[in-house]
């Protein structure tokens, strides 16, 4: 008897062992996660943008992504996956800072990061009049490879890019930067 109680303990821990290490995402087995651009996708935008590589401008993507990656509760992506949507509360401060577009305050004051001046926009649509909800505002990162219109409209006038995803069901959405 005291052996089948020490197996069941023994299987009993094994069992939420194995809890602790399960993802979120049963597809494809990896929960939503922030991932750095790779070569060739920089290269990708890049060119396609005629714009140098900012490293600078990558790494605050990146915690771009990160925090959109974090809390997963908020986040949707459309029906035939080409755009992803993170929507979050916003005071009247950071709204504000988004309509001036002084989009380091605003990322800061989401606690985004550290982003220092206001010298970049994002390649990426930031509705502040979604759904008419004053506290409201959704952040819609567009499939990797695709060329929104806010992409597009962002990256004029400007000299560089950095880029960082997010990655859902193995599916890559752009953080996009210009500066």
């Amino acid at each position: 008897m005291k052996n089948w109680k020490k197996l069941l303990a023994c299987l009993l821990v094994g069992l939420m062992a194995l809890t602790v290490f399960t993802a979120c995402d049963a597809s494809v087995g990896a929960p939503m996660g922030p991932k750095p651009s790779d070569a060739a996708s920089a290269k990708a935008l890049c060119d396609r943008f005629k714009k140098t590589y900012s490293v600078e401008l990558s790494e605050k993507a990146y915690s771009i992504a990160n925090w959109v990656a974090g809390t997963s509760v908020s986040c949707d992506t459309s029906k035939d996956k080409t755009e992803f949507y993170r929507v979050v509360k916003a005071n009247n401060e950071e709204r504000a800072s988004l309509k001036g577009e002084k989009y380091a305050t605003a990322f800061e004051n989401l606690s985004m990061g550290a982003f220092g001046p206001d010298n970049f926009v994002p390649g990426f649509e930031i509705e502040t009049e979604w759904s008419l909800k004053d506290d409201t505002i959704r952040f819609t990162l567009p499939k990797d490879g695709t060329y929104p219109e806010a992409m597009t409209k962002a990256a004029k006038g400007k000299t560089k890019l950095g880029v960082a995803y997010v990655v859902d069901k193995g599916v890559s959405y752009a953080v996009v930067l210009f500066g």
